[in-house]
């Protein structure tokens, strides 16, 4: 039997496996977040620095994410107890209130049906931590055709570090080859370089410019509603 293909634009990628990122990608999280962010600052007696501002943050894990705010906030490095403190009361505010306002981005929830109907199994990679990120696709009713969710406190590493990309490879018996990565940033390329996969971004996300030429991915897609499927013959 053959492997199934996706495509994007004039890209064909064969693929059993899918490895999707979740903030920017698959869902539009940033509003929830910024919420949570300017919570955090406002506990703080920082300005809060708002939604637009946020959404540049995001995708590397929500403690790089406070770090960011607190440099944002008070220029230099943050001590690392500064941060611990930070963290915190964002993951706390962040819980309350993750699906508010976040939405599945345009064509996410028919892409994962074109992938699971063309026999392609389905894996959430994402920095966000574990327990957020099954609360937000849990929340959006966008868990039942994700079979695998590695989050970002789920493993010793996380993206750009392949580690996350190999775990399900390995757990779930597929190869690099028979893998494609979905994301929206150069952590989501710089993880499925290393990996050996293939990789399509979005253009819309929450990425902070593809600027040199071995971080751009194989293919740019609009929207997810671009990414099609053949089943395998």
């Amino acid at each position: 039997m053959s492997i199934p293909v996706l495509r994007a634009g004039q890209r064909q990628f064969p693929a059993r496996l899918a490895l999707v990122d979740l903030d920017g990608t698959l869902v539009d999280t940033a509003p929830d977040i910024a919420r949570a962010v300017d919570a955090t600052a406002a506990d703080l007696g920082m300005s809060p620095p708002g939604e637009a501002q946020v959404r540049g943050w995001v995708g590397d894990g929500a403690r790089r994410l406070v770090e960011r705010m607190l440099v944002n906030g008070a220029g230099g490095v943050p001590e690392s107890l500064e941060v611990d403190r930070a963290h915190g009361l964002f993951l706390e505010h962040y819980r309350l209130n993750l699906v508010v306002d976040s939405r599945p981005m345009p064509g996410a929830q028919a892409l994962l049906a074109r992938l699971r109907e063309a026999g392609i199994h389905i894996a959430c990679v994402t920095n966000k931590p574990e327990i957020l990120a099954r609360g937000v696709l849990a929340g959006l009713e966008l868990d039942g055709p994700v079979e695998w969710l590695v989050g970002g406190d789920s493993l010793e590493t996380r993206k750009p570090d392949p580690g996350p990309l190999r775990h399900v490879a390995e757990n779930t018996g597929f190869s690099a080859r028979e893998s494609v990565v979905i994301g929206d940033s150069e952590v989501d390329v710089a993880a499925a370089r290393s990996f050996g996969a293939g990789v399509i971004c979005l253009r819309c996300g929450y990425n902070r410019g593809f600027t040199e030429p071995d971080s751009r991915p194989d293919a740019f897609v609009d929207s997810l509603s671009e990414i099609e499927t053949e089943t395998g013959g």
